[in-house]
């Protein structure tokens, strides 16, 4: 059964409107404070997870070990569930008042369950301070924030340190130039600067989105819903129109063949050395990780423009976060193991196992190497810019990564002619 309808049917359990946590005890000093009560008696907390990625489980148990050390009279009790009957699994408690005190939520989630009443509020959590401005857009309604993250992904270039030693750069590329100038050294060094594999289509996109999110999402350009809605035309857009003239300059560059390439073989050819750079998300750097481990890489925004301060990441806000359920007996606890879990300490930890990209600020980067103290560097410093959905409805994303496989395919060399064909495939679709 569908959320949507199931919700429907759920709603009148519970009173309309969200719940709000006015007293909340913050976990910046969790480890120097314990929670008590008024019996003092032992407190056990259920958190539902969707995730069972090693390195998360990992961190998170190692959250928890420390956090009950501190806290003795807490007790966090995970639950597992399989991310195919999750959600299901979440709605059915809640509708049968058998709450757990903390759960994974989804954006997707707030439209059914922030309604329901079914989310505290976490408007007064001073860890809100922690993201930057825009970051926590996916878990906002009315004014009102109900879930943290800790990661996310970025659609940036990740690159292969020792390559670019090889090739003598000696810096990150902070401009559109000096990223060509990358591109031409490794190059002439027999450096493959970057591997596409686009015998998967959805690396096309990839490949794609890392350079319009930059182009065009972060460089004050029309939104994908108003290309969609086609309230604007791509042939009459200059941040489009630089979008495919930047494929055209980076395509001399990539391996040959790229539609006679697999994924998993540029990941390889990263690992080893044998390619400099890959542009896509930073799923890149576990990837090229696993399949060597003694590699360091590094990420960077992609730096469209000229002028090096105008290069910065771009960002959609997270999908993924932690909530606390609004009819939990234990809400004081659960939100102060929650900050505990989404703080800075935390963020830090969760970076050093290899977990993913933390997105909190304060995130000490001593224990950090390669892209992992990169991204932190990137939040610590504020340099992102947060953008709207990154992604076309499914419809238009075929449509467009057809017609940029087309480009590629004819070698880049009409872009005036892409524009069009894009202009034309959204228009039959919007019609």
């Amino acid at each position: 059964m569908k959320r949507k309808a199931l919700t429907v049917m759920l709603a009148g359990l519970l009173a309309a409107g969200s719940m709000s946590y006015g007293t909340i005890v913050h976990a910046k000093e969790v480890k120097d404070e314990e929670v008590s009560n008024a019996e003092d008696e032992q407190i056990t907390l259920e958190f539902i997870n969707g995730s069972a990625e090693e390195q998360y489980v990992a961190w998170l148990d190692e959250v928890i070990a420390n956090f009950e050390e501190a806290n003795p009279n807490i007790k966090i009790e995970i639950q597992k569930t399989s991310i195919d009957s999750f959600n299901q699994t979440v709605m059915t408690r809640f509708a049968a008042g058998d709450v757990p005190d903390l759960f994974s939520f989804s954006a997707n989630d707030m439209d059914d369950m922030v309604p329901s009443g079914y989310v505290l509020d976490l408007s007064g959590s001073a860890n809100l301070e922690n993201y930057s401005e825009g970051m926590l857009d996916s878990f906002t309604k009315d004014g009102k924030t109900y879930a943290l993250p800790i990661a996310n992904d970025f659609m940036c270039v990740t690159y292969n340190k020792a390559a670019f030693e090889t090739a003598g750069i000696g810096e990150v590329p902070d401009t559109w130039t000096g990223f060509l100038d990358a591109c031409k050294k490794l190059q002439e060094a027999g450096i493959v600067p970057i591997a596409s594999g686009f015998s998967e289509q959805w690396v096309v996109n990839g490949t794609s989105q890392t350079t319009y999110c930059a182009q065009v999402l972060a460089n004050d350009g029309p939104t994908l819903a108003s290309m969609v809605d086609r309230t604007n035309k791509f042939a009459d857009t200059e941040q489009w129109k630089a979008f495919f003239t930047k494929l055209q300059e980076i395509y001399p560059y990539m391996n040959q063949d790229p539609f006679g390439t697999d994924q998993n073989t540029c990941y390889s050819m990263l690992a080893n050395g044998d390619a400099g750079m890959i542009l896509n998300g930073t799923w890149t750097v576990t990837n090229a990780t696993a399949m060597n481990p003694d590699a360091e890489f590094g990420i960077f925004a992609l730096p469209v423009s000229e002028n090096a301060e105008d290069n910065v990441m771009p960002m959609c806000p997270p999908e993924s976060a932690v909530a606390v359920a609004a009819e939990s007996p234990h809400a004081e606890e659960a939100v102060k193991f929650l900050e505990y879990m989404m703080s800075p300490d935390s963020a830090s930890l969760y970076a050093e196992k290899g977990a993913g990209i933390p997105i909190v600020k304060g995130v000490d980067t001593a224990n950090l190497t390669g892209a992992f103290k990169d991204a932190a560097d990137i939040m610590n410093s504020g340099e992102v810019k947060v953008i709207s959905s990154k992604s076309f409805p499914s419809a238009n994303e075929d449509a467009f990564i057809n017609d940029v496989s087309e480009f590629f395919l004819d070698g880049c060399e009409d872009v005036d002619g892409a524009l069009e064909i894009l202009d034309t495939d959204f228009d039959n679709l919007a019609q």
